[in-house]
């Protein structure tokens, strides 16, 4: 429900229902930073599924919408957990037959993005050809073709556009029209959201109009483009987000452990998501004092590199 009349906030249970049964989905987030996993817990218990993702580097949505079996195909680039290791649950269900993977560049991922939300058909890449990446393709649409250069007698890899029929993206600040600020890695958070037909912002902070136009400069999303707001404080947790609070390794390492095997990952899901009625109960289960440890304290910061703590 909105707070007020032409305001774009809603809830995160509203925000999770505008998804459809077989969505292609593109998520925010960079290595342990910056993933809508709030959002992402409560999409996997609501029960939709049958997902295609749009995934450059946003393995924990990627990881856990798969565990849980609500994927069927993944273009990607890389997924992996930085530190830890392989994405297990992915592996699992590619090696089983359970979940198609179309794999890219980095570039190559980016730029169909890019392509979608500059509503062209497709952009020209050097990347990718003469290699596998471009040879094996087992998605619905080609992701790559050779064309004859207008300009010259070579042939230019071309990558086809991607649009997501819904982007979240995780940010810092917000206002309730959607102008949000991400401070921190950005990864392509632009291209997926003038790619992407709805918008779904989750946002640290809900602040002011008057205070996102005094940073205007900073503002990573704009409003025109966002559909819902959703205010989901501690939204990226166990991961962290740029200058408020540090990932929880050992929340993470906990998961990475129970992905060993799919009945130690089933355990981790129903105690973790399935078990908690929604996001506050999370953060009761997580606890004030943990919370409080992981958030970002510069002061406390400096003096414990000087010794004084």
């Amino acid at each position: 429900m909105n707070s007020r009349p032409g305001s774009k906030v809603v809830d995160l249970a509203t925000a999770v229902a505008s998804v459809p049964e077989g969505a292609s989905l593109s998520f925010s987030g960079f290595g342990h930073f910056g993933h809508p996993l709030a959002f992402v817990h409560e999409l996997l218990r609501a029960g939709t599924g049958d997902f295609t993702l749009h995934a450059i580097a946003e393995c924990w949505p990627a990881e856990l919408l798969t565990a849980a079996g609500r994927v069927r195909h993944i273009n990607l680039s890389n997924l992996m957990f930085e530190g830890l290791g392989r994405v297990r649950a992915i592996c699992r269900a590619v090696e089983n037959g359970e979940v198609t993977t179309d794999d890219h560049s980095h570039l190559g991922l980016a730029l169909r993005l890019l392509a979608g939300g500059w509503d062209v058909p497709f952009l020209p890449i050097r990347t990718m050809a003469g290699s596998d990446l471009e040879n094996i393709q087992t998605g619905p649409t080609p992701k790559f073709a050779r064309i004859p250069s207008p300009f010259s007698n070579e042939q230019i890899g071309v990558v086809s556009a991607l649009r997501p029929d819904v982007a979240v993206i995780h940010v810092t600040e917000s206002d309730e029209q959607g102008n949000g600020i991400l401070y921190g890695q950005l990864s392509v958070l632009d291209a997926q959201v003038r790619a992407a037909t709805h918008v779904i912002l989750t946002t640290e902070k809900l602040v002011t109009a008057d205070q996102i136009v005094s940073n205007n400069q900073l503002v990573s999303v704009p409003g025109i483009l966002v559909d819902q707001v959703v205010h989901t404080p501690f939204g990226a947790y166990p991961g962290g987000m740029y200058g408020l609070y540090d990932e929880d390794l050992e929340l993470m390492g906990e998961y990475y452990e129970a992905s060993r095997h799919p009945e130690t990952t089933d355990r981790y899901l129903d105690s973790w998501i399935f078990g908690i009625a929604d996001h506050d109960a999370y953060l009761d289960r997580i606890g004030s004092q943990r919370l409080s440890e992981s958030v970002v304290d510069p002061v406390r910061k400096l003096a414990k590199g000087r010794g004084e703590w």
